[in-house]
């Protein structure tokens, strides 16, 4: 073997390992997607990264055509965690008055891991989830905030929900009947 046949080899796993992460990404990038990884950090700045403009796309083909129209797009980020009374409803409320181009990817971390405590400070967790996670699963999203009503449209967005292996379980509500396109993150992030 030569030395540039090594290097090759060498160098075919991280290559290997990109095209894996930019094809999940792409994939992700469609509908509402629930993403089970066993580091949801990792994952969403990998997401971050590869929808940069600047970002090189290494693969070929559909997926990384399909990946390359999603560059630039705005990413706005909730934590699902941190959550207090009407954020959730404030949050979709906010998100619907948004431009619709180019299309945003709202990505929602700690789905699993509403807080539950006093109700004059926390909403329901079974509340903030049906808003943040279920909604999702019709076209035409309706709801109401500070007594206004509000719809929107679930194809007018991209929407991710990163979950550590496992944490699925946590969910009051099952994701099965939702239509959620779910990706296990066969790749380590």
């Amino acid at each position: 073997m030569s030395l540039f046949d090594k290097d090759l080899v060498e160098n075919e796993k991280p290559i290997q390992q990109r095209l894996k992460e930019e094809e999940l990404i792409s994939d992700c990038l469609f509908g509402a997607t629930v993403v089970e990884c066993n580091d949801p950090r990792a994952f969403v700045s990998k997401l971050e990264e590869v929808i940069r403009p600047n970002y090189h796309v290494l693969g070929k083909g559909v997926e990384a055509e399909r990946l390359k129209k999603h560059q630039g797009r705005p990413v706005i980020r909730w934590n699902a965690k941190t959550f207090k009374k009407d954020d959730a409803d404030g949050s979709m409320y906010q998100l619907s008055k948004l431009p619709k181009e180019p299309k945003p990817i709202v990505i929602i971390e700690n789905i699993a891991d509403i807080p539950d405590g006093d109700r004059n400070i926390y909403d329901d967790p079974a509340h903030i989830e049906n808003v943040l996670l279920h909604s999702w699963k019709d076209d035409a999203i309706h709801l109401t905030y500070n007594g206004i009503p509000f719809q929107m449209n679930k194809w007018d967005y991209s929407v991710v929900f990163p979950v550590r292996r496992g944490d699925l379980q946590n969910l009051r509500h099952s994701i099965s009947s939702d239509g959620f396109a779910y990706l296990l993150a066969e790749i380590e992030f």
